[in-house]
């Protein structure tokens, strides 16, 4: 086996070494892909593995893949021989003989046969004799000493860690297809080039200029820049440059960034500012934040005022100074060699129960087990501070009295000439909220007693103290004020999480002194939660503060559990871009800061729906992500009151394996799913149950999307009259976003989108404040047909000029994989076996669906886990005698411990779950609509009289065969229910897919 590995990656290095232009060194984290050649320097350290993704590579129909280690599949006649033999003899055979020593792991289904009978002894001597074993999704089986081994009917075995497969790492080396290579995990890159950058093999290159899209080319054979005054990659799928040895960035009048030393000279500039930079005089003031590389010293602050520099604000721990200076003067800044990074100033944007039941909250208090552990009494926050960065704290709210420790309003000169001076903070306040209302509502999600409505409006974490941060009017200065306030004083406060529900327009950058700050404190032991934005729904929206690894990002979902039509997503396939997880965020009742307060900054709320009278003057509602990340920073204050050893890498792991899929949203969309807090808090009292496990599979379902920009169109608007483009929406298309944008003018434009039938489906009119260059529109659609859609722009209002605007379509396609048993179905039913894999709730068993395959009960458990028709749950001991391995029991102890009762009826808590026998259709109907939460209609919802066999359903589940064949769930056969008979697969997948759609 090891001269297989070993031949395999020999074959790979020599077919992908062979060019120059490109030389890996050793990179810190670069991905290349549809590079056409890189040349290798210092191979003797790199190892090529399947570590955290696939390691794979196609020539001559061998294929070398996998997430768990290394699959070799449909390879005809490859034969290594070695001193014990081994032989491979095809895609549904491999004998291996004399081997010592065999791991095999992640395998979907291993079969093993013998004429003489299998012998199985385990750790404590029991002994099991068998002619035949099938083993599922094992997590390792060792066969040692085997003379003659055969494994058939194998569709893809996994081997790991045999003489050769060696996980190197957190990333790994990725090599896929001949066009495209993905180097992670190694030290640097060189690029070299006489005049520029080559860049070859391509996917595709949109280039814009003053006047729209000047070429749009697509899988270009090789690009050249040269002599660029200034390049800005967005929306990049594949184009990752860190830790480079030698990138020059010119434009901005003469600051360069060399990257020579990721620990001296200038790594970032604001895009922003560099323009203002630009466009600037030489005797033009500037706001600008200077990053350092380490603490500010006093040389530091000397050299700036040699430059001439004659005051500003020095932060005490973030290494950054907040300054005014000239062009000249900045440009002098730039050249230091301790200078990390230059910002330009900016103001952020605030991203403005029984509402709160779907994240498992009121769960908490009930368990008798967290309470156990926790000394008897409910978890609730105690012992942890929550900092509020936002617009301030009303101490004096009834639901807040006794709850606040510091209330701070960060002052300072705004860089005046008087000195280098630190921040001046205002301790001690007691309302630093008295206008906005914004952070006295999110302090209240939080911790807020509900004392002013007899504890319905309480908060997450009641037992939790807050220190507020009032950042005004959330200027970037006074954010970073805040920040380094929590980086000098927050430990003396016992501060564990700070609350940021505010964000900013424009990309991330680790430069960014806002991410520098969060990573600070994320590594101080302090957790960051950040609301995801409100620029939803189109791609490209996140708040690039909260994509940042080291913080918690968070979108929002709807008062019916979908995800809100404004919560900002990420991007496909984008390592970055997407939100950990979502929580409700839709007219979610909060404090009102004072009775004079009418509202919070963010989306209109529903007070005269939620609210009584008596309610009014101490509870608004409002609706934003920024409502969605305190119930997070609160799930934390309980998880850490659990285990206060939890790092913020600890927390964000099991926030995420703990959260509820939302199967009819991709990751880049709302992250791992919604919030579980109940499971979240289980896991941190109670680490050794690691919830979740079923998510490590979920990448079995071989789906791949592809993003690209499939079509450009210019066109001339006049007043009055709509001007067409027809838009081409390929098969398989998952999302398409149809996008118009226009140069600097008093227009204002509306985007109207048509179907084939000239019915309209899709409009996008936001007001677009006149003289702010770069105004857009984007209508997305979700899973839209293949065909024609006509795009039509027109002026907002009859006034107006003529003018051109300029449109993309961006669309991403699925790949499904290839399923041998496919074609045998009906074209409806491959459709809904593909919809099922790409929603993650179905997974292939090999390169095979087996659709008529029947589903045992442990699987139809898991399925309903991973629909997130059910949140997760793990209790102390095994809850059924024939469930004992920790996977099968997170799935069947989930549905059965479900809040609104058990879905398997017919099995009770101690005894047997049957999990190896065979879903009945009856009990699939009854699992179906308590998932669905339908209960209430079971007793006014009669069977159809044409069902022949109704007397063969139990009298007590008639209600629920009924409501379950009138939604949908399940079907007749012909003129019987037939509830004894077994649910295959095909049949899970179409329920399944029904389920989610209601």
């Amino acid at each position: 086996m090891k001269r297989i590995v070993s031949f395999m990656l020999l074959l790979a290095i020599a077919a992908n070494s062979a060019s120059a232009g490109i030389s890996v060194v050793r990179s810190s984290g670069i991905t290349l892909t549809g590079a056409d050649g890189i040349r290798y320097v210092g191979m003797n350290g790199i190892t090529l593995t399947g570590a955290d993704g696939f390691l794979s590579y196609r020539s001559s129909g061998i294929t070398l893949t996998g997430a768990d280690g290394i699959t070799l599949t449909g390879a005809d006649g490859l034969t290594s021989t070695g001193s014990n033999g081994s032989t491979y003899t095809g895609p549904n055979g491999i004998t291996l003989t004399g081997a010592d020593g065999i791991t095999l792991t992640g395998a979907d289904g291993i079969t093993l046969t013998g004429a003489d009978g299998i012998t199985l002894t385990g750790a404590d001597g029991q002994q099991y004799h068998a002619d035949s074993i099938v083993v599922r999704r094992p997590n390792g089986i060792t066969l040692t000493g085997a003379d003659g081994i055969t494994l058939t009917g194998a569709d893809g075995i996994t081997l790991t860690g045999a003489d050769g497969a060696t996980r190197v790492g957190l990333n790994g080396i990725t090599l896929t297809g001949a066009d495209g290579i993905t180097l992670t995990g190694a030290d640097g890159i060189t690029l070299t080039g006489a005049d520029g950058i080559t860049l070859t093999g391509a996917d595709g290159v949109t280039g814009f200029g003053s006047t729209g899209v000047i070429f749009d080319h697509t899988n270009p054979a090789g690009i050249t820049l040269t002599g660029a005054d200034g390049i800005t990659l967005t929306g990049a799928d594949g184009i990752t440059l860190t830790g480079a040895d030698g990138i020059t960035l010119t434009g901005a009048d003469g600051i360069t960034l060399t990257g020579a030393d990721n620990n001296t000279g200038l790594q970032s500039l604001d895009p922003e500012f560099a323009v203002t930079l630009n466009n600037a005089s030489d005797d033009t003031n500037l706001n600008a934040v200077v990053v350092y590389h380490g603490a500010v010293t006093d040389d530091d602050i000397s050299t700036l005022q040699q430059i001439g520099i004659a005051g500003g604000t020095r932060m005490r721990v973030l290494p950054a100074v907040y300054l005014t200076a000239t062009k000249s003067q900045l440009i002098a800044v730039s050249q230091l060699a301790r200078v990390r990074s230059i910002y330009g100033s900016r103001t952020l944007t605030f991203n403005s129960d029984p509402y709160f039941e779907p994240t498992g909250i009121q769960r908490i208090a009930g368990d008798s087990e967290i309470r156990a552990e926790n000394g008897g009494v409910p978890v609730t926050g105690r012992n942890v501070t929550v900092a509020v960065l936002d617009t301030g704290l009303n101490a004096q709210h009834a639901d807040l009295a006794g709850r606040v420790v510091q209330n701070v309003r960060l002052n300072d000169l705004q860089s005046a000439p008087t000195g280098f001076n630190y921040p001046l903070p205002a301790e001690n306040l007691s309302n630093t909220d008295p206008v906005s209302g914004h952070g006295t509502f999110v302090g209240g999600v939080i911790a807020g007693s509900g004392a002013a409505s007899a504890g319905r409006f309480g908060g997450i974490a009641t037992g939790t103290r807050l220190l507020g941060l009032s950042a005004g009017d959330a200027s970037l200065v006074h954010v970073l004020a805040g920040f380094d306030y929590l980086l000098d004083r927050g430990a003396s406060y016992g501060v564990r999480v700070v609350n940021c529900s505010f964000s900013a327009n424009t990309v991330f950058d680790v430069n960014d002194p806002v991410n520098v700050a969060t990573k600070m404190l994320s590594e101080r032991g302090v957790n960051v939660v950040f609301s995801a934005g409100n620029s939803g729904p189109g791609n490209s929206t996140m708040n690039p503060y909260a994509v940042a690894p080291w913080v918690v990002g968070i979108g929002a979902t709807d008062a019916a559990g979908k995800l809100a039509s404004y919560s900002s997503r990420g991007n496909f396939g984008d390592e970055l871009q997407h939100p950990a997880l979502v929580a409700p965020g839709t007219n979610i009742v909060g404090l009102r800061s004072l009775p004079t307060v009418t509202g919070v900054s963010g989306i209109a709320g529903a007070d005269s729906q939620r609210l009584s009278a008596d309610d009014m003057p101490y509870y608004t509602t409002a609706t934003g992500t920024s409502f969605s990340a305190p119930q997070v920073a609160g799930a934390i204050a309980l998880m850490l009151e659990a285990n206060p050893t939890l790092t913020p890498a600890n927390v964000k792991d099991i926030l995420s394996r703990t959260a509820t899929p939302l199967p009819r949203y991709f990751h880049h969309e709302a992250g791992a799913g919604m919030l579980n807090t109940h499971a979240a808090v289980l896991e941190a009292a109670f680490p050794e149950r690691h919830l979740g496990a079923f998510r490590s599979t979920i990448s079995r379902n071989g789906i791949r999307f592809t993003t690209r920009t499939s079509q450009t169109f210019v066109q001339t608007v006049f007043p009055n009259v709509a001007a067409s483009s027809n838009v081409a929406i390929p098969q398989n298309t998952v999302q398409a976003s149809i996008n118009i944008a226009w140069d600097l003018s008093a227009n204002d434009f509306g985007l109207k989108v048509y179907d084939e039938s000239d019915v309209l489906v899709g409009e996008s009119n936001y007001l677009n404040l006149p003289g702010i260059t770069g105004r857009r529109e984007r209508v997305v659609f979700r899973n839209p047909l293949a065909g024609t859609m006509r795009a039509a722009a027109r002026h907002s209002s009859f006034a107006g000029i003529a003018q051109q605007v300029f449109g993309t379509v961006e669309i991403t396609q699925v790949e499904f994989p290839a399923m041998m048993d496919l074609d045998t179905l009906a074209p409806n039913l491959v459709a809904l076996a593909e919809k099922s894999l790409l929603s993650s709730v179905m997974l292939p068993e090999g390169r095979k669906f087996r659709p008529n395959t029947v589903v045992t009960r442990a699987d139809f458990a898991e399925s309903l886990v991973r629909a997130g028709f059910v949140p997760q749950y793990l209790a102390a001991s095994a809850m059924f005698t024939d469930v004992r391995d920790r996977y099968s029991r997170n799935a069947v102890e989930s549905v059965q411990s479900n809040p609104a009762g058990a879905l398997f009826v017919d099995s009770t808590t101690g005894g047997r779950f049957y999990p190896h026998n065979s879903t009945t259709k009856l009990a699939a109907a009854i699992a179906y609509v308590k998932a669905a939460r339908l209960d209430s209609l079971t007793s006014s919802t009669a069977l159809p009289l044409t069902i022949d066999d109704a007397s063969a359903i139990p009298a007590q589940w008639r209600g629920y065969v009924a409501v379950a064949l009138q939604r949908g769930f399940v079907r007749v056969d012909g003129n019987a229910f037939n509830p004894s008979r077994s649910v295959t697969r095909i049949e899970l997948a179409q329920s399944l897919n029904t389920l989610i759609g209601q």
